[in-house]
């Protein structure tokens, strides 16, 4: 049992053929444990009746380290939510990461991600010795532009459509073209509200972006600024939705918070110490009436996962949350990108069954 009413209550996650709680590692199959993953948003399509994931795997057999250049955004399927999901093609190429792919109420497929399908470096190859890439010539892009795509279906093909915010901050910085974690939020009348992070360090402040369709114009909303759960080295990784009685919810990676009593360095300017804090409380909760005032955060999941078998597994880190909703706005599964205890530098996705939902 969850220790409270803010914590999600999970049922025990499956041992697959990616290892344990692993829905998606990448590769070939998506099953390849020596192919970097590092979360993935899952949506049922309701034509062909599979869940389609769509997650941030590292081209050229490179790890986390170089998410920078070499995250892609890839397909996977899978007939049920947990898994293996079994790669199908590159939807968006790199720089594209943290992928949310949403279905907008006229059926169109929309993929947020960070990065625009391109970056200010080229990929490096991992298999090769280390050459420093050279900086591409992007001096062209004026402004802050942001870039989704789109298509009929999750099989593509996928279109791009770059749109400049208006009442963006110029002082809101975001390290590579399009770091912005956007969060986004369908309306039944087809508009949307997103979520987006502001500055990649020292990963602060939150905005609320909102637009009539999805093809936009998007704006920040009026008289906000970057206020939302504005906190130094506190946090990132929103994922923002509304539940079937109208109010609105957001996860975060929390970072620093490790197991015990709240860390007393946890939303102090001065950075602590590890980053982030392993084996702690790695999901933050809030909650909202309206989208835009919100309520303080309180813990609500941490890095340890129980399995079929009755085990319990730790991860080092677990980061980048994604939820799957149920026909009636219900939660059933999360899912996170992770480092295991190991060591290893290469990551994988996994996935956690939420009680109370249909999570088989």
């Amino acid at each position: 049992m969850s220790p409270g009413c803010g914590y999600l209550d999970f049922g025990p996650s499956p041992i697959t053929e990616c290892g344990p709680a692993c829905t998606f590692h990448g590769g070939q199959g998506g099953v390849d444990v020596t192919t970097t993953s590092w979360g993935g948003s899952v949506n049922l399509n309701e034509k062909d009746g599979k869940y389609w994931m769509f997650a941030a795997e590292m081209s050229e057999h490179c790890t986390l380290s170089h998410w920078t250049t070499n995250s892609q955004v890839v397909s996977a399927v899978s007939d049920t939510p947990v898994g293996p999901f079994v790669r199908q093609a590159v939807a968006v190429p790199p720089w594209s990461h943290n992928p949310q792919a949403v279905i907008a109420p006229d059926g169109t497929w929309v993929i947020f991600t960070l990065g625009p399908g391109f970056g200010q470096k080229p990929q490096v190859n991992c298999s090769q010795p280390t050459v420093e890439p050279a900086d591409l010539d992007h001096s062209d892009i004026q402004g802050v532009n942001f870039t989704v795509h789109y298509a009929a279906s999750p099989r593509g093909p996928w279109t791009p459509l770059t749109f400049t915010p208006s009442g963006w901050d110029s002082n809101w910085t975001l390290q590579n073209p399009g770091n912005w974690n956007p969060a986004p939020v369908f309306g039944e009348d087809g508009s949307i509200r997103i979520m987006a992070h502001t500055d990649w360090n020292p990963w602060a402040g939150e905005v609320i972006l909102e637009a009539p369709s999805w093809r936009g114009p998007y704006r920040v909303h009026s008289h906000m600024g970057d206020r939302i759960d504005r906190c130094d080295f506190c946090e990132e990784d929103p994922f923002m939705w509304r539940d079937k009685r109208g109010n609105w919810h957001v996860l975060y990676h929390r970072m620093f918070d490790p197991y015990g009593p709240l860390d007393p360095n946890w939303g102090s300017v001065v950075k602590p110490t590890k980053t982030p804090v392993p084996l702690g409380w790695a999901g933050g909760h809030a909650f909202s009436k309206d989208g835009y005032v919100w309520s303080n955060w309180t813990r609500c999941y941490n890095t340890s996962v129980v399995l079929t078998n009755g085990t319990v597994v730790e991860h080092q880190r677990r980061e980048r949350p994604k939820l799957l909703f149920d026909a009636d706005k219900n939660p059933t599964h999360l899912y996170n990108g992770v480092f295991d205890t190991s060591g290893s530098s290469v990551t994988f996705t996994i996935v956690a069954p939420i009680k109370g939902t249909h999570a088989d």
